[in-house]
């Protein structure tokens, strides 16, 4: 490895392995003993670390979609390796789903994350293997705390995609409840609730399927009710206990000189607690393809910004290292920007965009390219609603079903000068719900309208 290399898996060790503050993960943690240790003496993983290196050195200069010639050469050679690998099967099958899970991360940082998710699920078929005593692995722990990282990995890719259509859950994991014990320890409070919104999104992709099904399925099929009614209760439980522990803490800070360690645990309790908020809104909507059905849910909108607006603030009090920590875990951008497209409160909404346009990236979700499709996605909303009632700002009522905007697809591009511009294609149902339902199948292409536009950023 030449020093170029080098230097560059050295940044992958620190920011992968490092907190904030930082200091070394817990030893338990994939990115704890296991990165560094298998990054230094297998050569697929110590390859995909190298690429991760130079991918991130590349986002902090701002050379997204612009990179330096080496950077692809370096993730070309870490996919040739892991391939080669996999297919003679020289390395355990920790060392090739570490590999997969960082070139993930690699492909994450260059905002693909489709790509991304091909090699999530390229370590989720690893490991399913060796759990099948199909592939070699070193011991069970080893793969247990592998697949603890794969959950985070694939929230940050769902959370992402969660205003659009929610990402397939791969890892079956059983339904536990879960139990008051689990929140006397921030770390473990937090990796309760991350198992909590996986299990959320379970159930929100199953749901999805009969979206078009039935103009309420409530009616229909018990089943889904009575799991609607407990994934919800779920969330609603989880995020009681969040809030008992960010009291505790909070009043900890108060009392005494907060530690870095009190600021960060508090910052990411808030963060949690916005993708929990985001995944219970989108529960207690399941039934109904009607976007009218989330005006009902003012009060969570308003928790979510609350959240965001008090994680960021501890985030600037908390000194960050000068290794910038890349984020396992899902943060407050993806929340914020359900506010800003699903809640058609016009002073929520637009607080929700200001909020999200002074975020930066967390994983794929860019906070200053959400912002701008946010604010856009409201124009076209509000640009043809008149307020029902004279010399009046425009209300949610005002905003009719057939006005609304269902969803997005974007694709980040830079323009032949440099301006960061993004193509966003916005979809609404054609004829509107309210007119074609019963005689058009909004469950194809045929029954919605699409509409391109590009947006600067």
């Amino acid at each position: 490895m030449d020093s170029h290399a080098e230097r560059l898996s050295y940044l992958a060790a620190h920011v992968m392995s490092l907190d904030n503050r930082g200091c070394s993960p817990r030893e338990d943690s994939a990115w704890g003993r296991i990165f560094l240790q298998l990054s230094s003496q297998v050569e697929c993983v110590k390859a995909a670390a190298v690429a991760f290196g130079a991918a991130y050195e590349s986002s902090q200069i701002n050379l997204i979609g612009h990179r330096p010639y080496s950077t692809w050469n370096y993730y070309g050679s870490a996919l040739a390796r892991l391939r080669s690998d996999f297919h003679n099967g020289s390395v355990g099958a920790e060392s090739l789903a570490l590999a997969s899970m960082v070139l993930a991360y690699v492909e994450i940082l260059s905002q693909h994350e489709q790509n991304a998710f091909t090699h999530f699920l390229g370590a989720v078929q690893i490991l399913t293997k060796a759990e099948q005593h199909r592939w070699q692995a070193s011991s069970a722990d080893i793969l247990s705390t592998m697949k603890d990282a794969l959950v985070k990995i694939n929230l940050l890719i769902g959370s992402y995609g969660l205003s659009q259509t929610p990402q397939y859950m791969y890892l079956d994991f059983p339904r536990i409840p879960t139990r008051d014990d689990a929140f006397c320890e921030p770390e473990l409070a937090i990796d309760a609730a991350m198992h909590c919104l996986y299990r959320s999104y379970q159930f929100i992709e199953q749901a999805s399927h009969l979206r078009y099904t039935y103009s309420n399925w409530k009616e229909h099929d018990p089943t889904m009710c009575k799991a609607q009614s407990d994934a919800a209760a779920e969330c609603r439980f989880v995020l009681d206990c969040l809030a008992a522990l960010a009291t505790t803490l909070q009043a900890r800070c108060s009392s005494a000189t907060p530690t870095p360690r009190d600021l960060d645990m508090l910052a990411e309790i808030h963060a949690v607690r916005t993708q929990l908020t985001s995944a219970l809104i989108f529960i207690l909507c399941a039934h109904s393809p009607y976007e009218t059905a989330y005006d009902e849910h003012n009060d969570q909108f308003q928790s979510i910004i609350s959240d965001a607006a008090a994680s960021a603030r501890l985030r600037r009090r908390n000194k960050p290292s000068a290794f910038k920590r890349f984020s396992t875990r899902p943060g407050i951008v993806s929340p914020l920007f359900i506010v800003s497209i699903k809640c058609r409160n016009p002073s929520l909404r637009a607080l929700a965009t200001t909020l999200l346009n002074e975020q930066s990236r967390e994983g794929p979700a860019d906070g200053r390219i959400l912002a701008a499709i946010g604010a856009r996605l409201a124009a076209l909303e509000t640009s043809s609603s008149v307020s029902s009632s004279p010399n009046a700002p425009l209300a949610v009522c005002d905003i009719s079903e057939g006005q609304r905007v269902y969803g997005y697809s974007v694709s980040p591009r830079f323009s032949g000068d440099s301006r960061h511009v993004v193509d966003v294609i916005f979809q609404r149902p054609s004829p509107p719900l309210m007119q074609g339902w019963g005689h058009i199948d909004y469950s194809c292409q045929n029954g919605w309208m699409y509409w391109s536009e590009t947006i600067e950023i």
